[in-house]
């Protein structure tokens, strides 16, 4: 199915389910509010006149607390129902050309990196903004540090490119993942809150102790309010005893509300784990990497849904304070809160060492859903080929950032290593842009995804780039130096990589002409020695001259222009051999310069 079909038909279900959980919501609010009219008037009655058997009003609170917990249920789905219209709605606009509601990912951008500032995968209308759908600050970052740092292992690239492929064909389950996630409020301090609570200090300093008093409390006083109910006691003997649970609970508040507040952060980002780990744990997978996944959050001994279920309930229980009526009756019963605090730091003491691997899998898969989003809204892109021979061999290849535009598709092939392309043509005739095609298009393959192409055979390798060579004032480096140190940086890279591919684009700018080329034929005469493959753009038409000198190590490839005297047509497409036709002095002419 097409994506944009596919969005109108699940947003016009989502409206459709939206309206009724509504109405639902409706109805269980006014049964709420009759229940809790007649339990006032029921407590009234029996403190008041005794004349009303007790299991009335205790029907009356369990039926009150039933409908709370229907009311948070159909609330969760509204939540759940509302995002899912959010996220389609935001497909639908991305399938338009709209990329505003995505994270530019401007805060993994680094200037000495080999090929992300020249590639446009971080920043405005940027790779990154296309791909990432992540709904956790830890998955955000393992997709930008996968983009980075994409693998050179060809088994694991293809267990990503399979696993990227099972997920796209399961778009419900990957929004429904991206929905769920979103109610975490994930921030990029998440790890600091959930680091600073695996080592703060417990709130009982003697658990054992501790214990026996609360048991024994509570024994007394749920028998005392037992015999009450079959008229074999005064009331005013457990009302005492309750009170006197009340009174203690009021010794301890400060602390417990400053225990719960501590807490409260990094249950609520804990805890929202939880619907995540039963959609995983809902679910069956062919792909190695799930199937990896799965077991190491669900391995017997260490079951993650298990844990996160029991801290849920946890949370429940904290969060059920701010209900006074609820907290009044259970802490006068048996000092709920206490018990519910005992229950965290027994949880703590089990689960805290799993909680790193817990994130760092969610994380995993959330990156993964976000590539499988990727894959699903361009059917036509396909998963590239490894091929450990071939360097590179593209057919039909176009730049993945200009979907919707005009894009000229071309043809290349880069047959083994040590082989250069010299890259000539006039200005705006297609050169950088198509640069950047292969290189784009090299990082999403590099990186698991899929590319636009209709063939793509490609080595794993790393990747270097030189496109946008800037000065450094405060560092007093001019732009020549600027260019060297990039230079110098590319060597470095090549002693210690296996495989690099090379994207060069005007070496040298920084020195008059006659420098730059001398300089560019020396440094190239040195670069194809070393285990590189690659494209070098230049205005020198002088280096095209290498490919006679050096014919297996360098090769010629233009991109022509046709023109009259006021007229300049660009075809954009990838010819043999070096440029013979230029444009400056036609432009300038053409904009009334000259």
């Amino acid at each position: 199915m097409e994506p944009q079909t596919f969005y109108t038909r699940r947003l016009t279900a989502l409206h459709k389910q939206l309206k009724q959980i509504k109405k639902q919501r409706n109805l269980v609010t006014i049964a709420k509010l009759s229940i809790f009219g007649c339990m006032i008037f029921q407590l009234y009655w029996f403190i008041s006149y005794a004349g009303l058997p007790v299991i009335f009003p205790i029907l009356s609170i369990g039926l009150f607390i039933l409908l709370t917990k229907t009311d948070t249920h159909i609330v969760h789905k509204q939540r759940l129902i509302t995002e899912l219209i959010k996220i389609n709605q935001s497909e639908m606009d991305y399938l338009k050309g709209n990329l505003s509601p995505f994270s530019s990912g401007e805060e993994f951008l680094q200037p000495s990196h080999p090929y992300a500032a020249d590639l446009d995968i971080f920043g405005e209308q940027s790779l990154f903004c296309h791909l990432n759908r992540t709904i956790s600050t830890r998955g955000t970052r393992q997709l930008a540090d996968w983009l980075l740092n994409p693998p050179t292992s060809a088994t694991l690239i293809r267990d990503r490119q399979q696993t990227v492929d099972e997920l796209s064909q399961q778009p419900e389950w990957c929004q429904e993942f991206r929905a769920q996630g979103t109610f975490s409020g994930s921030s990029k301090h998440d790890l600091a809150v959930l680091k600073e609570w695996q080592q703060r200090n417990n709130f009982f300093r003697h658990v054992k102790q501790t214990k026996i008093l609360l048991y024994t409390g509570n024994i007394l006083t749920i028998c005392a309010w037992t015999a009450t109910a079959v008229s074999t006691l005064h009331s005013s003997i457990a009302l005492i005893l309750s009170f006197s649970q009340l009174l203690i609970i009021a010794c301890l508040l400060n602390k417990i509300n400053r225990y719960h507040n501590q807490l409260n952060g990094f249950i609520h980002i804990i805890s929202h784990f939880l619907p995540l780990a039963h959609l995983l744990n809902g679910k069956t997978f062919r792909s190695p990497i799930m199937k990896d996944i799965k077991n190491s959050l669900f391995a017997s001994g260490k079951n993650a849904l298990q844990a996160l279920d029991s801290l849920n309930k946890i949370q429940d229980s904290l969060d059920q304070r701010g209900n006074v009526l609820v907290t009044f009756i259970a802490d006068g019963l048996y000092m709920k809160d206490l018990h519910t605090l005992l229950r965290l730091e027994k949880w703590k003491k089990k689960h805290a060492p799993e909680i790193n691997s817990w994130i760092e899998s969610i994380a995993t898969v959330d990156a993964l859903v976000s590539m499988a989003n990727y894959r699903f809204n361009h059917p036509d892109y396909i998963f590239p080929t490894i091929d450990t021979d071939i360097p590179l061999k593209v057919e039909a290849v176009g730049h993945p950032l200009m979907e919707g535009k005009p894009c000229v598709l071309n043809d290349f092939e880069i047959r083994h290593e040590h082989l250069l392309f010299i890259v000539t043509g006039a200005n705006m005739a297609g050169k950088s842009t198509f640069l950047r095609t292969i290189g784009v298009n090299l990082v999403l393959a590099l990186s698991g995804n899929v590319v636009r192409s209709k063939q793509f055979i490609f080595r794993p390798t790393a990747l270097f780039t030189s496109m946008r060579t800037t000065d450094n004032l405060s560092k007093d480096t001019s732009y020549f130096h600027a260019e060297l140190l990039r230079l110098k940086q590319l060597i470095d890279l090549t002693e210690k990589e296996e495989h690099t591919f090379v994207i060069l684009d005007e070496m040298l700018k920084g020195t008059n002409s006659v420098d730059k080329l001398n300089g560019s034929l020396a440094f190239l005469k040195q670069l194809y020695k070393r285990p590189v493959a690659g494209l070098v753009a230049t205005h020198d038409l002088a280096l095209g001259e290498l490919a006679t000198e050096y014919p297996t190590h360098f090769s010629n490839v233009c991109f022509e222009i046709t023109h009259t005297e006021e007229e300049i047509h660009y075809d954009y497409k990838l010819h043999k051999g070096i440029s013979n036709t230029m444009n400056a002095s036609i432009l300038l002419k053409q904009m009334g310069l000259i």
